[in-house]
């Protein structure tokens, strides 16, 4: 595997080598992954779709390793009649994923050249681990920009715009969020600015910790006409700067404005700030809510018309073990999967899927453009949901991420299970 993420030229030369790239299955995931007509599907299509392809996945999976051929048997489960409802019991804690655990999960023969991506290490040592081939990647790109684009309300131009991510350039080889924008620019040529450098040398903190402001890319950022302006970061990054601009005195203030031109920071029409990763260790950060409110009063944005708008805000909940993720668009609509992303939420209690909307569930999520390893799990968050309009006929909104304790009943309740399926023997405890 690379150590560095590949080009996105070099990644679909390598998809396109993949020693699976001929079957039927897999050919039919990848059309599917660049098909943007899916949005405009009904929900009951698409449920129908991602049955099917669960289906199919079974059959890929069983035949290409003897890990997935033998837990199937043992559950009882046929591929050729399998349900959505059934992922219940394939799906594993995010906890089983972290060291080195992914590795059980891959298939036999999975594509060589890929990336190792792994979870930031802010809750937890031991972080989470999954790899991705290069058809993967691949797939990755094509189907998480057409999401993007849709939350976004409308297609990025090639080539127009500029990009600032408060991130180090580094990350991108570690961390999926930074990896999906890097090469999904990187497809409409779109030039994007990394705002922070890892410090060298240091052998304590987190990833997230050894991170300083890179002040010539900011500053670039700032000054630039080009629009749309897109700012990728951390809600935490969000609410520093905003603090920055509200705490500068009248003189500071007017000394940046006739450098930088800023505050405000005009983001242009079609500028939006594009937030993701969590908290990451802030534990003073304000509500989502009030780093939007206070974030309007210093970006600034425009329609395409050149009336300005209240400054658009998307999220993304993405972790290391999503291939595609959950986009939401403030004050439009709250997260939404890709359609062939099965989102399922269980009783914290009774671990029975969850069809009420407004019940608080655990988060449990498939997705079938993953063909390393069967990618059903449980991210270890709380969630609820509301009926939409929408393709996929439901939104769902973030409560918070489940307890340590709360984590460890679930392992108990659903990885014990699973492990003792896999091993033939009773869980230990």
């Amino acid at each position: 595997m690379n150590s560095e993420l590949p080009a996105l030229e070099e990644i679909y030369r390598a998809s396109s080598k993949s020693k699976f790239i001929n079957d039927p299955h897999v050919q039919r995931l990848w059309e599917l992954s660049g098909d943007a007509s899916l949005f405009n599907k009904s929900p009951d299509y698409l449920r129908t779709l991602r049955r099917s392809l669960l289906r199919d996945s079974l059959k890929f999976f069983a035949q290409r390793s003897g890990f997935y051929a033998e837990l199937l048997e043992r559950l009882e489960l046929d591929h050729k009649s399998a349900e959505l409802e059934d992922l219940v019991k394939l799906a594993v804690p995010s906890d089983m994923l972290r060291g080195d655990e992914y590795r059980r999960f891959l298939i036999d023969d999975p594509d060589e050249g890929g990336v190792l991506f792994t979870s930031s290490g802010t809750t937890n040592s031991i972080p989470v681990k999954i790899y991705r081939s290069p058809l993967e990647l691949a797939m990755m790109t094509r189907a998480n920009t057409l999401l993007f684009e849709y939350v976004y309300g409308g297609s990025l131009k090639e080539g127009k715009g500029l990009a600032l991510f408060l991130a180090a350039k580094e990350l991108r080889n570690k961390l999926n969020f930074v990896a999906f924008v890097d090469l999904a620019l990187q497809g409409k040529k779109i030039k994007l600015l990394y705002g922070m450098d890892l410090v060298s040398g240091m052998t304590e903190g987190s990833q997230w910790q050894k991170l300083v402001p890179n002040k010539e890319a900011i500053m670039e950022f700032l000054r630039s006409k080009e629009e749309p302006k897109l700012l990728f970061s951390a809600p935490a990054g969000v609410h520093l700067l905003t603090k920055q601009f509200r705490d500068m005195s009248a003189v500071k203030r007017a000394l940046s404005r006739l450098v930088a031109g800023v505050p405000p920071v005009d983001l242009g029409a079609g500028g939006v700030i594009v937030t993701g990763g969590g908290s990451k260790g802030f534990v003073d950060l304000p509500p989502y809510s009030g780093i939007v409110e206070d974030a309007r009063k210093f970006f600034k944005a425009r329609d395409a018309g050149g009336n300005e708008v209240p400054t658009p805000f998307m999220d993304v909940l993405g972790m290391t073990e999503t291939l595609t993720a959950l986009l939401d668009r403030y004050g439009v609509m709250n997260k939404v999967p890709h359609p062939l992303q099965e989102v399922f939420l269980l009783d914290p209690k009774t671990y029975e899927l969850i069809n009420e909307p407004g019940k608080e569930g655990i988060l449990g999520i498939y997705d079938p453009l993953a063909v390393s390893w069967l990618e059903a799990f449980l991210p270890g968050d709380l969630m609820k949901f509301v009926e939409s309009e929408r393709y996929y006929g439901r939104e769902y909104v973030y409560v918070r991420r489940l307890t340590k304790d709360e984590g460890w009943d679930l392992q108990r309740a659903c990885g014990g299970t699973l492990e003792e399926l896999m091993r033939g023997g009773p869980p230990t405890q």
